[in-house]
């Protein structure tokens, strides 16, 4: 027993006292984290961030309003870089007072978009924000859920402290620390929230784990708070009263812009017979087909990240509105085969009574060829249905 003392606890003890002394030191600490000066406290205003990346003057543009006119977040993924005029970020911010503002790109999963409202849990109540859910994101590889890069591209350490120190939303921090612990072991040199997120939820597992990951934990936590000293944020901007969505006396002529989506579509695709865009057929199709591998509910993560995605957007009274985006069924040859996690999906969302708008159609011979582009992205007509079913949503004409 004294040579345990004398040979590990005592050097241990001498070791975490010269860290802790090197540490405070203000010149050690600069070498360690150097200064991080915030950008401008205001950035222009954007339409589409396809991420975050730890822009601060980004981050603050969540989920607020945007100078005097309201904003209505759309978040999806690779659908929303797109170039068409159709697009809600455009089309609806150019025609009424209220703003489109989308964020995402390829991966922008529902684990993904959880962690970003999380982060901003004090400005949830009453945020209108609509949802674009993806079948493709059930099935295959993708029914993992959203991958450690792309995590990090929508999460900085900023946000993930933000999850931390908020004690009101336990369970959902629990679920995140669960994630992040569980997709640990792909990052790269894990920051210190990353860390204690890993080291938290390892430590829920049992008395004997909370012992032995405590030292570790309460260690990052001490050089954490040291960090925040020297690295500081500007804090998060509360939402103290959001403009109201107003409803203008627009007019929109839907049936002659679903006549002119449906007429440019045909234009577009005169090679082929599945509706698909002549260019992109050329470059990917050659007339293959496709098949989807669903992925059974017990057995889909993204499936669990969806619905936990769902009970925060309810418990938080999020203005929430869902669209299920479509896939096309004259490609994906056994499409059908996805309707039973996709109906677990729709009925998620009754069930909360959110509304939704469901462009998927499995049936081959009730399919609609102009809503696609390709095989799952919108082409104008889809987009139209979309910006419709927002404006009428959230009463954006009268």
């Amino acid at each position: 027993m004294k040579q345990v003392v004398l040979n590990c606890f005592i050097p241990f003890l001498l070791a975490i006292c010269f860290v802790y002394g090197l540490a405070f030191h203000s010149d050690f600490n600069r070498m360690l984290w150097p200064e991080k000066h915030s950008g401008p406290a205001s950035a222009p205003s954007f339409d589409l961030v396809t991420n975050f990346n730890s822009q601060e003057a980004i981050e603050n543009q969540f989920l607020a309003d945007d100078s005097s006119r309201a904003v209505i977040f759309l978040l999806g993924s690779s659908e929303l870089v797109n170039s068409s005029s159709a697009v809600p970020y455009r089309f609806i911010s150019s025609r009424f007072s209220t703003k489109v503002k989308a964020i995402g790109h390829a991966g922008n999963q529902c684990f993904s978009m959880f962690t970003q409202l999380l982060a901003n849990s004090q400005r949830l109540k009453g945020a209108p924000v609509v949802f674009i859910i993806s079948p493709g994101w059930f099935e295959s590889k993708n029914s993992k859920g959203t991958s450690s890069e792309l995590f990090l591209e929508y999460n900085s350490e900023r946000f993930l402290n933000l999850i931390q120190e908020n004690p009101a939303d336990d369970p959902f921090k629990k679920y995140a620390c669960k994630r992040v612990s569980e997709m640990y072991s792909d990052f790269n040199s894990p920051n210190l929230p990353l860390r204690l997120m890993n080291t938290a939820h390892l430590s829920s597992k049992s008395v004997f784990h909370q012992m032995c990951f405590a030292p570790g934990c309460a260690f990052d936590r001490m050089l954490l708070g040291m960090k925040e000293n020297l690295v500081s944020y500007a804090p998060l901007p509360g939402i103290d009263k959001r403009i109201p969505l107003t409803a203008d006396s627009n007019s929109i002529p839907w049936d002659s812009l679903f006549d002119a989506g449906r007429t440019d579509a045909a234009r577009k695709s005169t090679n082929n017979s599945m509706g698909i865009n002549d260019a992109y057929y050329n470059e990917h199709i050659h007339g293959k087909t496709g098949k989807i591998e669903p992925v059974e509910a017990g057995h889909n993560q993204e499936l669990e990240d969806f619905k936990m995605l769902l009970r925060l957007a309810r418990e938080k009274k999020i203005n929430a509105s869902f669209i299920i985006s479509p896939l096309n069924a004259l490609y994906y040859k056994n499409l059908p085969d996805i309707n039973p996690t996709m109906s677990l999906v729709e009925n998620e969302i009754k069930n909360a009574n959110f509304p939704y708008l469901n462009l998927l159609c499995t049936d081959s011979t009730r399919y609609e060829k102009p809503v696609l582009t390709d095989i799952m992205h919108m082409a104008d007509y889809g987009w139209y249905l979309t910006d419709k079913f927002i404006v009428s949503t959230y009463h954006l004409s009268r």
